[in-house]
């Protein structure tokens, strides 16, 4: 099949593909060409390959789009294509056309950005072979032949012939992969055919498109933000091709879609490769990226990307239109994206127009009457977009992520083993294959590798995690929250700022208070009952009405230490948590403290239940409940906040003379301004 043509002694140029060539020039600027063939079939198993069989290394990089790009589901080949397709006899087979992208690689396989890094050779003869008639035709008078980094590509008219040098160029399949890995497994495995394909089969013929991406083949790219590296192209067709078939996975779909501004937002906050370190993003090598689940309170992860992608729902907020048609649902969304992503209390715009003025001239009638839809943000605003996100939330939101102390412990660990940039991030950015390979291969030269460069630290940090609620993603969300209470809505200097935050929260964790198996002191239940835990098996119970609850018991929990501390330097002193607490019942402090008393609601309401007050509920008034509702709550409350400081003797200390600890309670704020006049 492959031929060594003359003058090249390490050349090794495969038989030439006849076929058609075009291009799409759809776009200003811009010209991508393309070859469409049939290739026999076996011929298409042999010469074709897909992104898990570029050599695997080590040493290797990848960034975030490029991982998924080379993942194979086996078990949708072999179940779904194969067994439930290829195999049965009442189906008539046909498949699409695999569309593959030449890229050039070196001497060790490791793929290359442009053709144009290959050393030039001796282009092969034409015709291939002498005694060929009807590749003698291509020796001819106006065919146009291009020669490239191992490329061979000669056209006339609308007919084109092409052909590569193996040693050089990979030919790696960007839509259809699986495809054309199961028709391999087909052929190959024992299970189906055992390496030869029945007579009928082999008569099959495959249609494929080349994607040419060298000048000399007539490729122009004249946009600016764009990669121009065979990869960053080749991720942008997987991307374009893929994105409106079959359903993919929200981790892939997220990380491959460059016109989703939550997409985009997650990407700020990720280094773009594997084995990166950096002091301000969170290292991709130690993020959950391989699949779909949301928890990073297992194995070797500081966090996970669909977990990164809730975070930000959350954050931004923004209110789809449930109607693009319907006028005011459109300017709920535009009023939400300018709210969270706008600088400076200004829009979101593009080339000095505003996304609202877009809107009304673009999408609008004269009259002012929406007549083109408006489901998402247009793309030419997305860079603001992403822009006001690098300014309004990345600063704090980064600092959470990555210096509250058990992510930091975390890093410094990583650090130290260099898992962030060593051996053991560039195994796990490996395809589930390759890291067979990798594992076998190391293992033959080193039966202690497996367990001393992967298995030990992956353990070592699964350790950590041990029942810290800092892993638990609904713990995560709730913290984040309260970040945005602090450094978005308000940024009230009595709020503080996420340093002080940060500060609090290491606080807690140094106190072993962020232990899901934290005690509380002469009380049957432990800290997190009720609030997080299931009473009768200390199980979480994950849902939103759980998330408030930790949201509210860590935002009571921040605004007594601030007022302690803040009180305290004008002279303002508490010696009782429970008069404290009471403090924040009252409504007419909610609008220094926000939504306190609906925080403290919220929390009573997570008491108040039957398992709370046992087999005696039917016998207990409501006063009686009443009280052991505060009880416990105020115990709750105490167990997060620092040590009351001590009055100067000179100083009188601020009690609370009713005797109810929980009506209103009037407590001068930091300010000097009385709580009555709100």
């Amino acid at each position: 099949m492959f031929i060594i043509s003359t003058g090249q002694q390490k050349a090794r140029f495969n038989k030439p593909i006849y076929g058609l060539t075009g291009s799409y020039t759809l776009s200003e600027g811009i010209s991508l060409p393309y070859f469409l063939s049939l290739l026999e079939i076996d011929r298409a198993i042999d010469e074709l390959r897909i992104a898990e069989q570029v050599p695997p290394s080590i040493e290797t990089k990848w960034s975030l789009k490029e991982l998924f790009q080379r993942e194979i589901d086996e078990t949708r080949v072999r179940n779904d294509i194969i067994k439930g397709y290829l195999l049965d006899p009442r189906k008539l087979k046909f498949f699409n056309a695999i569309t593959i992208v030449l890229m050039p690689r070196n001497v060790d396989g490791k793929i290359l950005d442009t053709f144009d890094e290959l050393e030039p050779t001796e282009p092969p003869a034409i015709p291939w072979d002498s005694s060929d008639t009807e590749d003698a035709q291509w020796k001819q008078e106006g065919i146009e032949v291009s020669n490239f980094g191992g490329v061979q590509f000669a056209s006339f008219g609308l007919s084109a012939r092409l052909r590569w040098d193996e040693d050089r160029v990979l030919a790696v399949a960007v839509d259809g992969q699986h495809r054309l890995w199961a028709l391999r497994t087909f052929r190959e495995d024992t299970s189906f055919r055992a390496g030869t394909l029945l007579k009928t089969e082999k008569q099959t013929k495959i249609p494929v498109i080349f994607i040419l991406l060298h000048p000399e083949a007539g490729f122009q790219n004249n946009q600016n933000q764009t990669d121009y590296s065979i990869r960053g192209i080749s991720r942008e067709l997987f991307t374009d091709l893929n994105k409106n078939a079959k359903t993919v996975d929200r981790a892939r779909e997220l990380i491959l879609d460059d016109r989703s501004i939550n997409a985009r937002c997650v990407r700020t906050l990720l280094t773009e490769k594997t084995a990166e370190d950096s002091d301000y993003l969170i290292p991709l090598s130690l993020v959950r990226w391989q699949d779909d689940s949301n928890r990073f309170d297992t194995s070797y992860y500081i966090n996970s990307l669909v977990h990164l992608d809730l975070l930000i729902s959350d954050l931004l907020d923004l209110q789809l239109p449930k109607d693009p048609m319907e006028r005011n649902h459109v300017k709920s969304f535009i009023d939400s994206v300018n709210l969270a992503l706008g600088i400076n209390n200004c829009e979101v715009e593009y080339e000095g127009r505003s996304l609202s003025q877009y809107y009304r001239e673009d999408c609008c009638d004269e009259e002012g009457e929406p007549q083109t839809p408006f489901s998402r943000l247009p793309d030419n605003y997305l860079e603001s977009a992403v822009e006001g996100f690098r300014i309004n939330f990345y600063p704090w939101l980064i600092k959470l992520l990555i210096e509250f102390k058990p992510y930091k412990n975390l890093l410094a660990y990583a650090r130290e083993k260099n898992l962030i940039e060593g051996v053991f991030a560039n195994f796990q950015a490996q395809t589930s294959k390759h890291k067979g390979i990798i594992r076998d291969q190391e293992n033959a030269r080193d039966s202690e590798w497996l367990k001393r460069e992967i298995l030990k630290p992956q353990e070592d940090i699964a350790k950590m995690k041990e029942e810290q609620w800092a892993f638990k993603a609904i713990f995560q969300k709730a913290m984040i929250r309260l970040g945005k209470v602090i450094e978005f809505k308000y940024k009230e200097d009595h709020l503080g700022s996420i340093s002080d935050l940060l500060t609090f929260l290491d606080q807690l964790y140094d106190d072993q208070i962020l232990r899901l198996d934290a005690t509380l002191l002469d009380n049957p239940f432990r800290l997190w009952t009720f609030v997080a835990l299931n009473p009768g098996n200390d199980k979480i119970k994950v849902a939103k009405t759980v998330e408030d609850k930790i949201f509210s018991l860590l935002s009571l929990w921040y605004y007594g230490t601030r007022k302690i501390q803040l009180d305290a330097s004008n002279n303002i002193w508490h010696t009782s948590p429970r008069k404290l607490l009471n403090f924040f019942s009252a409504d007419k402090n909610t609008t220094q403290w926000p939504d306190c008393k609906k925080l403290f609601e919220t929390l009573y309401r997570g008491f108040d239940t039957s398992a709370f007050f046992g087999r005696d509920a039917d016998q207990l008034s409501d006063k009686q409940k009443d009280e052991l509702v505060r009880s416990r709550f105020s115990a709750v409350f105490a167990a997060g906040l620092p040590d009351f400081p001590k009055p100067p003797d000179d100083q009188l200390i601020h009690e609370e003379t009713s005797s109810n600890d929980f009506e209103d309670e009037e407590i001068p704020n930091k300010l000097g301004i009385k709580l009555d006049d709100f």
